[in-house]
């Protein structure tokens, strides 16, 4: 860090620095935003819990527009060059889904989904793929219906899309590859949105059989690792679906 703890931080200082030239600038830069926005989350869980004046006087509200600013260059730097930038980006949003609004909320849901469906961002693929985990598991609980249903269908299509359930097909081309990284990051967020929300959630409720029956055609994948990331998710839906639904799946 290069401001003391107890220092309110300059937050258009530090978003400046997020568009440097300078690798290190830039790393410099997120770090000490992820520093920054921790504080505030706890000064905010703290005003919450104990309605604490001090605290609101040390550590400044952020007002809707850097709220937005912040969300705008910590997905920026999700695309960075570096290696280590992207993985702060990463832990920042973590931090920053605590504290911002819904819309912002819903809007880096957006975003982060469109990077991982994109066939042209392989190489980026597994950091966009943790970071809407890392969404899907921090989110408050007030939000999880938003979020799922701005998730839940293109997730879906998103399997359906790239699946290859040819017996006689392997990945054995960039295309073919590409599909299956999809298919696999697909099938792990949409686990973790049911582990989450799949029974309180409407909007997944509402999406159970489409899933099912996504999922239950990846089982018929010529590749181990899709038919048993398939079985992880039919496994999970198992436990929220309706009696229907499990009876349809067990004949």
């Amino acid at each position: 860090m290069s401001r003391g703890s107890n220092s309110a931080p300059n937050y258009n200082d530090l978003l400046k620095k997020t568009e440097h030239y300078d690798k290190d600038e830039r790393y410099m830069a997120i770090s000490d935003l992820c520093e920054a926005l921790k504080r505030n989350a706890a000064h905010a869980n703290s005003e919450n819990n104990n309605n604490n004046a001090a605290a609101s006087s040390s550590t400044p509200q952020i007002d809707s527009q850097t709220e937005r600013r912040i969300c705008s260059a910590v997905l920026s730097l999700l695309d960075d060059s570096s290696n280590d930038v992207q993985t702060v980006a990463v832990k920042t949003l973590g931090v920053l889904l605590m504290t911002v609004q819904e819309e912002q909320v819903n809007e880096i849901a957006d975003r982060i989904c469109g990077l991982m469906l994109d066939p042209s961002k392989s190489a980026l693929r597994d950091v966009y793929a943790i970071g809407l985990k890392t969404l899907v598991e921090t989110v408050p609980d007030s939000m999880g219906n938003a979020v799922s249903h701005h998730l839940i269908g293109r997730l879906i299509d998103g399997v359906h899309t790239n699946s290859n359930t040819s017996p006689s097909s392997s990945p054995s081309s960039g295309d073919d590859k590409n599909s299956e990284e999809i298919v696999l990051a697909c099938l792990n967020v949409l686990t973790d949105l049911l582990t989450r929300f799949g029974s309180s959630s409407n909007s997944i409720t509402m999406q159970h059989e489409p899933l099912l029956n996504v999922s239950l055609l990846q089982l018929g994948s010529p590749r181990p690792i899709v038919r048993k990331r398939a079985g992880t998710t039919i496994s999970v839906l198992a436990t929220v679906m309706s009696d229907s639904l499990l009876h349809r799946l067990v004949e």
